[in-house]
């Protein structure tokens, strides 16, 4: 197997009825097995396959992380496009340059503080996807397209040349850049880094910060994927020690402010 589509696909199939996904709602768990998550990301697959765009297209993801980030990019990879991940704190004028510059086709709107803020940098002609459990109410939901899409029906392969996700860096010297990644040199990193560090399968993650960043992306996502592990994420900053304590991850990355 050689990237993380590849790797969602093995652990669906092995352990179907197992916890993937667990996001919080106030005291509640909202659960997702391998199986149900499956079945949402082929239906937004399905869904960004009948927009007809071209072959590795630019779509973006603005939000939070949730179950629905790990989701979306898993769909953009099944549907053979391209991720383009925005930080969820952008201003509306940021948007607006990451998406121009990205030349994105698209984008899924999820988790976010402000969007009524940051909605007018989104151009009107782009394709949205809202998700109507976090208030991005647009006129096609998350929601919408698991109740009606019909799921996509072949995964587009990804070879190791392929460009598989532009990450963009945070701006504060000036203009983000984006920085284009091979799925190839994901492969190799996950590889290295479990061969040196020795990462269990079927563990407990717990997602805190941004995705959007690379060493969320490949420390957390990508080897969560790899290794068949269980993903939590925080509802807020404020409910954070409980929803840690609920989850008890084997792995998680942090930043000082939290340890304190």
């Amino acid at each position: 197997m050689n990237g993380p589509l590849e790797y969602f696909l093995h652990w669906e199939k092995e352990v179907p009825h197992e916890t993937f996904l667990r996001q919080p709602f106030g005291n509640t768990w909202k659960a997702r097995t391998w199986k149900e998550a499956g079945n949402e990301i082929r239906r937004v697959a399905g869904h960004l396959e009948s927009l007809h765009l071209p072959a590795h297209s630019h779509i973006a993801i603005l939000s939070k992380n949730c179950a629905e980030w790990i989701m979306a990019d898993l769909a953009i990879m099944m549907a053979g496009h391209v991720s383009v991940p925005l930080y969820a704190t952008l201003s509306a004028s940021g948007i607006q340059y990451v998406l121009g510059h990205s030349d994105s086709k698209a984008i899924i709107i999820g988790k976010l503080d402000d969007y009524s803020a940051q909605q007018p940098g989104i151009p009107p002609h782009l394709h949205k996807i809202g998700i109507a459990a976090y208030g991005s109410r647009e006129a096609i939901t998350w929601e919408s397209i698991v109740a009606n899409q019909a799921p996509i029906a072949e995964v587009a392969p990804i070879k190791p040349e392929d460009l598989l996700t532009i990450i963009y860096t945070s701006g504060t010297t000036g203009q983000s850049k984006g920085v284009m990644h091979a799925m190839g040199s994901f492969d190799a990193t996950i590889k290295i880094a479990h061969k040196e560090i020795g990462f269990p399968e079927r563990t407990r993650l717990f997602s805190y910060l941004p995705l959007s960043h690379i060493a969320e992306r490949l420390g957390i996502e990508f080897m969560g994927l790899y290794r068949g592990m269980e993903f939590s994420f925080p509802e807020s900053l404020e409910a954070f020690p409980k929803n840690l304590a609920d989850t008890q991850p084997g792995y998680f990355f942090a930043v000082p402010r939290i340890w304190a």
